[in-house]
């Protein structure tokens, strides 16, 4: 079956439009690294990152598919993959400049679109939409990852409040830019795994609130933050869905791929792969290009062959998406592990391939900006996040042998 995307002759002319937008409000040539922890807050890039954001939020291109009156820009699937593909193209785009690495629109956003109470989703929503505000993504725990139902981290109700003790890790990014925290906690010990789980969102400047900065192996200033909370009492406002959901957010975290934003990530070039190719056409070694070397060869080709099979699972989740197919398949785990593996082997046929400038960051030195040396890291440190592999090799078990597939 064929999941491509294509431009229509109505697509087309709007892919024009968003072009000459672009070009007009976000230049092109403001070159940006893929490498996040070259760019420091208070730096020319970061603040020209925070001010495209703003701009994309404002014409509603941050939540392309989100409603119009809830911050979005109200668009079709087939518009906003357009949008997404035409920022892919400026180099400041792989900064990750949608969520600022918080996970607000993969994750907690529509959990507080399909939980949340038509005040909290008028309320909080928009400037969440709109770039203006920042959220952390409150899940994993130092003792929880994978599994969330056993987060340790209670929020007990008292009176109108509920009181919040324990801690989170890894959320954020070296950035301390978060407003809010959305918070997975207990909010009743005694009740039954999976039915005591209420979600928060947290104003990061509440009382008993304090962060510590984990440096991660990448860099020294990339990395995340593990926050903990003291007695921190909340009113119930913050409550997504109010009192009633106070132990029902086990079934959206569960469902909330259902829910309203498309992301579409793996459906660009991978420019790593795009600058190595260039590299070996280029460079001469014994008097040849790389290139028509056939351990070369045979290392770039097989790198493509995986780049290409996770664009395809990524093209196949979206056309489900799209089509209002199965959307909470084995699918999305099977893409996840595949990507996380090719990674990895993509840094290790560049490692091959390229020899020690490929583990090289200083400028002097360093093959496309340090952005290999990069891939070395990433991989490692990203092989477990959101759910390990052996969780997500389990899951599609479950799913196959459920569904008889």
């Amino acid at each position: 079956m064929d999941f491509e995307f294509r431009d229509t002759p109505k697509l087309a002319k709007f892919r024009k439009e968003v072009r000459a937008w672009l070009d007009l409000h976000i230049p092109m040539d403001f070159e940006i690294p893929d490498n996040p922890h070259d760019i420091l807050p208070g730096s020319t890039k970061y603040e020209f990152i925070r001010t495209a954001r703003h701009k994309l939020g404002a014409k509603g291109w941050l939540a392309p598919t989100w409603p119009k009156k809830y911050g979005g820009g109200g668009l079709s699937v087939e518009e906003a993959y357009v949008i997404e593909s035409e920022v892919a193209q400026r180099p400041w785009s792989h900064f990750g400049i949608g969520d600022y690495y918080t996970g607000f629109f993969d994750i907690f956003g529509p959990m507080l679109y399909a939980l949340g109470t038509e005040e909290q989703k008028k309320r909080f929503l928009p400037p969440f939409l709109r770039g203006e505000v920042i959220g952390w993504t409150g899940e994993s725990e130092p003792d929880c990852g994978s599994d969330l139902a056993a987060v340790k981290t209670t929020a007990i109700r008292d009176g109108d409040d509920y009181v919040v003790n324990g801690s989170k890790i890894w959320l954020g990014s070296q950035y301390d830019n978060a407003d809010y925290i959305f918070l997975v906690a207990v909010t009743d010990p005694k009740a039954p795994r999976h039915r005591n789980i209420g979600l928060f969102l947290v104003p990061i400047g509440l009382p008993g609130i304090s962060k510590v900065h984990v440096p991660w192996m990448r860099s020294m200033h990339t990395g995340a933050w593990q926050v903990f909370f003291e007695n921190v009492r909340m009113p119930v406002e913050y409550l997504i869905g109010g009192h009633e959901n106070a132990a029902n957010g086990w079934r959206v975290v569960s469902s909330a791929t259902r829910l309203p934003q498309i992301r579409f990530g793996f459906l660009i070039r991978d420019r790593n792969q795009e600058f190595v190719l260039a590299y070996c056409q280029e460079t001469k070694r014994d008097g040849l290009p790389l290139s028509q070397d056939s351990d070369v060869r045979e290392a770039l080709a097989e790198v493509e062959i995986q780049l290409e099979i996770r664009r395809l699972f990524a093209i196949r989740q979206n056309w489900q998406a799209m089509t209002g197919s199965r959307l909470a398949g084995y699918e999305a785990a099977q893409s996840g592990v595949h990507g996380k593996v090719t990674a990895i082997k993509q840094a290790e046929a560049y490692s091959d391939i390229l020899g020690p400038a490929a583990l090289i960051k200083e400028p002097e030195w360093a093959l496309f900006e340090g952005n290999l040396e990069y891939q070395h890291f990433a991989p490692v440190a990203h092989a477990s996040a959101g759910t390990t592999q052996e969780i997500s090799k389990m899951l599609m078990s479950r799913w196959v042998c459920r569904a008889g597939d």
